[in-house]
């Protein structure tokens, strides 16, 4: 009886210890993790809802600055521009330093993924772990600036061998679909270690319902040919200031989901 006793004690104690290391061990891994988190860097592009955070972030009214506050990275920075479209026009040129910050035809996502790719070779930004783009909504609202912007469906734009795709200058490359094959294969062919996540467009009263749906299916259709993530953001219910910026309200609220979403599919 007394036996029992002492091993009934015995083995409460070796539970409570065993309980005790399981928790220590919790807790580094946690610890670890978000020191993990912490060495991460973060590159941004896209258009206007990303360009209001600014270079390095820090304005409130885009998601950008409250995304990177809940993720705590070891750095963020921001090649977005505000105008920015994801498709090309038979005048855009590869321009590292056309940085314009209104519609034209420099003004395209392949362009801030080339200036990316130049100042982590100048050694002016630290190589990104993580690239966001969120890009889209001007596709829609400025369709007739993009007049090959329907030429091709996703389909076709993936019937082309990549290496031929790489031969070829910006401004042959006009329509919606192929032009994100070529911002996105030349972002990976650069980082091939970096994650790289795709946003589609917020909703807007400045484009039809129907041509921002169209715009989001193509992002979609691409992001799936290539093998990259895809958040859905067209049936979000963000507050926005004129239609199309969000408010710092809305930024907020965009940017701790988006944070979430992220750090729960383990994007790094």
């Amino acid at each position: 009886m007394h036996i029992c006793k002492i091993n009934s004690t015995f083995a409460a104690v070796f539970d409570f210890f065993d309980m005790k290391r399981s928790l220590f061990v919790l807790v580094c891994l946690l610890a670890s993790t978000l020191l993990m988190a912490r060495d991460i860097r973060y590159a941004f592009l896209g258009d206007s809802n990303t360009w209001n955070g600014g270079v390095n972030c820090q304005n409130e009214e885009s998601w950008c600055y409250w995304f990177l506050r809940g993720m705590q990275p070891a750095e963020g920075y921001n090649l977005s521009r505000s105008g920015a479209t994801w498709t090309n026009t038979i005048e855009t040129l590869r321009a590292p330093h056309d940085s314009t910050a209104v519609l034209s035809p420099q003004n395209v996502i392949f362009n801030q993924v080339v200036r990316l790719l130049r100042k982590v070779q100048l050694k002016q930004l630290s190589e990104p772990d993580v690239i966001i783009i969120m890009a889209g909504t001007n596709d829609a609202w400025f369709e007739q600036k993009r007049p090959g912007m329907w030429d091709m469906t996703v389909e076709e734009a993936f019937a082309i061998s990549s290496d031929e795709l790489m031969k070829r200058e910006p401004g042959e490359i006009t329509s919606l679909a192929l032009s994100i094959r070529y911002a996105v294969e030349t972002l990976q062919r650069a980082f091939p270690l970096a994650d790289i996540v795709l946003l589609t467009p917020l909703p807007t009263t400045k484009a039809p319902r129907e041509k921002l749906l169209r715009v989001c299916e193509v992002i979609d259709g691409c992001g799936l040919s290539v093998g990259l993530p895809v958040i859905h953001l067209e049936n979000e219910t963000v507050e926005t200031k004129d239609g199309v910026h969000t408010t710092p309200v809305g930024a907020r609220r965009l940017g701790q989901k988006l944070s979430s979403i992220i750090t729960r599919y383990g994007v790094r």
